[in-house]
């Protein structure tokens, strides 16, 4: 049960580096239908696609949102028969979270249908990139718990810690999902102001009535704010991390992970801005979020004090 919780997660973690890059490839409508692929379930151009008249069809972009899908399913299926081998060996948490797992995956596939049906709509997009974190944390924590014996602590701070990410990571899709990546190309300001207005206006996301939102709607002004809203979530996660060290310092494994990973998204982030946005540094950017994110719910059931002082040789012969 341990290795097959191991391979879902690599699967899990797998499968949400594919839909990053499917995003970052503008590939979410490659499918401009669901769940078959202009109407078929092996994209090809023919009659039937040329019937979608916004889309012009993209062998690699349709393949891409195809391969997507049917890993997804494979996901799904895999998440189930996790399910059915743990619910009678398990109680607990172990147990809860396999259900869990198996109602989720079915609001995730929800969500991967609105995503297309409602033509990128940001709330949609921003929600089915977090429910991949929501789906690979509850995996984690399974085969965590296995391997451990474990419960995890969840009034604590690494708790609030994992909280914290998780709403960065909330920030980080919304500015995916407006397309606000790029409206700050310098650091550490932003368009050469050193702060930026933020309003309501980083709310809006509008229906659009067209083919695509491919671009986004939002003004210039309010992705400025967007961006700046996640430098600010940063700033929050790193001060969040020097509190939990300074909480938990026994546990200097599980923060030498959260520091480690830490400190490489904050790296890959800076370098995101200023040389704009290049491909294997944007996709870095999304999978180093996610081990971030596993190494905060890792402390959860981490040992107290990890590592002890040797002790003297006069009390080790006593």
């Amino acid at each position: 049960m341990r290795k097959f919780a191991l391979f879902n997660i690599f699967l899990t973690l797998f499968v949400v580096t594919l839909g990053a890059l499917t995003r970052l490839l503008d590939a979410g409508l490659g499918c401009p239908d669901w769940p078959v692929c202009y109407g078929q379930f092996i994209p090809e151009h023919n009659q039937a696609a040329t019937e979608f008249v916004h889309w012009q069809f993209d062998s690699v972009k349709a393949w891409m949102e195809m391969t997507h899908r049917y890993l997804a399913t494979l996901l799904g299926l895999s998440i189930v028969i996790q399910a059915f081998l743990l619910w009678p060996r398990y109680l607990g948490v172990v147990r809860y979270l396999s259900i869990f797992l198996c109602i989720w995956v079915v609001v995730q596939g929800l969500f991967g249908m609105w995503t297309v049906t409602l033509r990128l709509w940001p709330p949609v997009v921003s929600a089915h990139l977090l429910g991949g974190a929501i789906t690979l944390g509850a995996q984690f924590m399974i085969w965590r718990v296995l391997t451990s014996n474990r419960e995890p602590r969840l009034r604590s701070a690494w708790s609030a810690f994992a909280l914290v990410i998780f709403l960065q990571m909330a920030l980080g899709a919304w500015t995916s999902s407006q397309y606000a990546g790029l409206v700050c190309p310098d650091f550490p300001t932003c368009q050469g102001n050193w702060w930026v207005d933020i309003d309501a206006g980083v709310l809006k996301a509008p229906r659009v009535d067209g083919a695509e939102y491919l671009g986004g709607v939002m003004g210039m002004k309010d992705k400025m704010a967007v961006q700046w809203l996640h430098r600010i979530g940063a700033i929050a996660v790193l001060f969040m991390f020097f509190y939990l060290a300074k909480l938990h310092f026994q546990q200097r494994r599980s923060l030498l992970f959260c520091a480690s990973f830490l400190g490489v998204q904050i790296t890959i982030g800076i370098l995101n801005a200023i040389w704009l946005l290049p491909l294997p540094l944007a996709l870095l950017h999304n999978t180093f979020a996610m081990l971030l994110w596993l190494s905060a719910l890792n402390g959860m059931t981490a040992k107290e004090i990890e590592f002890e002082k040797e002790k003297p040789m006069e009390e080790l012969l006593a």
